[in-house]
């Protein structure tokens, strides 16, 4: 029997009924929320045309606090929405990338679109008269809803920042919204999305958010970072709980971030973090809560990191080293290398800090949580040769480990041996998943304190994130290129009761690298992706990447799109023909 062709879902692509381009965005109301020329509270209304389209857009920059309007489409049934954009070069954006916020009427939380940003040109000399001339629009694909006769709203994100003598401050991220284009679906599609959404995806994608919270201000804002993964292939949330002894909720007995008494930051987001906390104290919500809940009602499992390497960090990031921390409460647990001097580190090998440790996991267990996560990817090595670990492995083996070369294999396979048994006891503690994340080798992985086989072969890890096949936790170059950089981590979970799960670097990634990258660790073994930054700023933003990550777990989709010839997945581009009553024809040198 023949086999039946695999239909490609990306974005709105394969849908066959012809858009409808909603291009006159002066029709929001109230009208008193907008103006012809900039205003404080009101949206901007700038006329444009092209070949294609002629409409106004609406328009609102860093200190506009633009109120939210809304947009009457006058629809029922199924429809795919995207919206359009002015495609901002990236020159023109000196607050921060756009952003519009987006929502149907009556839903309660917005979904964040990061807009479609113009990259300088390729070639500086050739490209330059487009650069510094002609406007483009672009477009959001942004989901595939049944209408109901609702409206479209659109809003300004924004947040408050402080200075260090207590005065506040509104910022907003500019923004714009050109044109909202409708796709009606036929009967046979509309029964393609359900099936799609009833089946799961052949392989799961996880997504990790290390809780920068600068921006978010009210458990709306906050929800608004869940939107993206509900009706996708991500199956988990990677919430950050805790770092050390600093812990992003506040039904716990150690630090949080407010970083109480400190009245000097040497980056302004350190300042405007620890504000950020001291207004979620006030409000007397609970940042994670809030995560957990958001999680569970976007049908996710909700999953808590800790940094195990976050007790103490370097000068450029101490501002989260403040008050009476754990490691300055406790010197005779900190690391000694092989000449006994004290390292920067809380070191494992001692009981004491392993316990620290899961009595913190064990209070996130309260907020709902379905499984933990050890975030290794940073601040090695977490054992070294302290007494605890020296004296062990004199008894054992005969000898002073510190005779030895540092790179002797019984010693380092015996110290990594510390790290299992911390595993294990987490695992007795709570007897929750635990997702572990590893280094790019074996050698790599011993030389720092780690054995990912131990842990598989003893059954103590659920989930395996290998983080890049770079050394030292690289994550500015492009991992996974090699056809067999993921063999040795396939032939260590073969058959064992544990998801290969390798992990994505989101920055500067296209939606073609994301399906070719995925497709080559497919084919090595892999079981599932991680996504490490898979935040709104990342990846979850709407734009063309994100169309291709959150069906990423379809492997069909991408086999056929292969078998195209591996057609651009780039978000379509109208040239402007004049905006604002600016004729893009009219040459103006630079």
């Amino acid at each position: 029997m023949r086999k039946k062709p695999v239909t490609d879902l990306h974005s709105d692509r394969w849908l066959t009924n012809r858009p409808t381009y909603l291009t006159s965005m002066d029709r929001c109301t109230p009208a008193s929320a907008l103006a012809s020329d900039a205003a404080h509270h009101k949206w901007r209304v700038i006329p444009y045309e092209s070949e294609r389209l002629k409409g106004t857009l609406i328009l609102a920059g860093n200190e506009t606090e633009a109120p939210t309007v809304r947009l009457p489409l006058g629809v029922r049934g199924w429809h795919a929405v995207s919206i359009g954009a002015w495609r901002l070069k990236d020159w023109y954006q000196e607050g921060g990338p756009s952003e519009l916020l987006v929502r149907l009427s009556g839903e309660p939380t917005f979904s964040i679109l990061r807009l479609p940003t113009r990259p300088p040109p390729a070639d500086p000399v050739d490209g330059w008269h487009d650069w510094t001339g002609g406007e483009e629009l672009s477009e959001c694909f942004w989901q595939i809803v049944e209408m109901s006769g609702r409206d479209l709203e659109f809003g300004q994100t924004g947040w408050t920042e402080t200075d260090r003598d207590g005065a506040e401050l509104r910022r907003c991220a500019m923004a714009n919204a050109a044109y909202v284009k409708l796709i009606p679906l036929t009967e046979a599609e509309v029964d393609v999305v359900a099936k799609d959404r009833a089946t799961p995806a052949r392989k799961p994608l996880y997504a990790h958010n290390d809780v920068m919270m600068t921006h978010t201000n009210s458990p709306e804002e906050l929800r608004r970072h869940f939107a993206p993964f509900a009706d996708s292939d991500f199956t988990r949330i990677y919430w950050e709980g805790a770092m050390g002894d600093l812990a992003y909720y506040f039904q716990t007995r150690n630090r949080t971030p407010e970083a109480p008494g400190r009245d000097d930051f040497l980056h302004a987001s350190a300042r405007q973090e620890a504000e950020c906390w001291r207004r979620w104290r006030l409000s007397g919500d609970d940042p994670l809560q809030i995560a957990a809940d958001a999680t569970r009602e976007a049908g996710l499992e909700f999953h808590v990191c800790h940094r195990l390497g976050g007790f103490r960090l370097p000068p450029i990031h101490d501002s989260w080293d403040h008050g009476d921390s754990f490691f300055k409460a406790h010197p005779e647990w900190h690391g000694r290398d092989r000449e006994g001097r004290p390292t920067p580190r809380l070191s494992f090998a001692f009981p004491e800090v392993r316990a620290h440790v899961i009595e913190t996991f064990a209070e996130m267990t309260a907020y709902g949580i379905d499984g933990t996560c050890l975030l290794y990817n940073r601040r090695h090595p977490l054992v070294e040769y302290e007494e605890p670990v020296v004296d062990g492995f004199r008894q054992q083996h005969g000898e002073d480990p510190r005779n030895l070369p540092a790179d002797d294999p019984l010693w380092l396979q015996y110290r990594a041996g510390m790290l299992t048994t911390f595993t294990r006891e987490l695992k007795e503690a709570l007897g929750l998943p635990i997702t572990a994340i590893a280094m790019s080798s074996e050698k790599e992985n011993l030389a720092n304190g780690l054995d990912p086989q131990a842990w598989v072969v003893a059954g103590l890890v659920d989930t395996l994130v290998p983080y890049t096949d770079l050394p030292e936790w690289n994550h500015t170059a492009r991992a996974w290129q090699k056809a067999d950089s993921l063999a040795a981590y396939a032939e260590m979970t073969d058959g064992a009761a544990c998801m290969l799960a390798p992990c994505f670097q989101p920055a500067d990634l296209t939606a073609e690298d994301y399906r070719q990258t995925a497709d080559r660790l497919a084919a090595q073994g892999a079981d599932g992706f991680f996504f490490w930054w898979a935040d709104v700023g990342s990846v979850a933003g709407y734009g063309a990447p994100w169309d291709a990550v959150r069906r990423l777990g379809h492997q069909q989709e991408i086999e056929a799109w292969k078998a195209a010839g591996e057609p651009s997945l780039e978000a379509p581009v109208i040239r402007l023909d004049s905006l604002g009553g600016w004729n893009s024809d009219y040459v103006t040198p630079a």
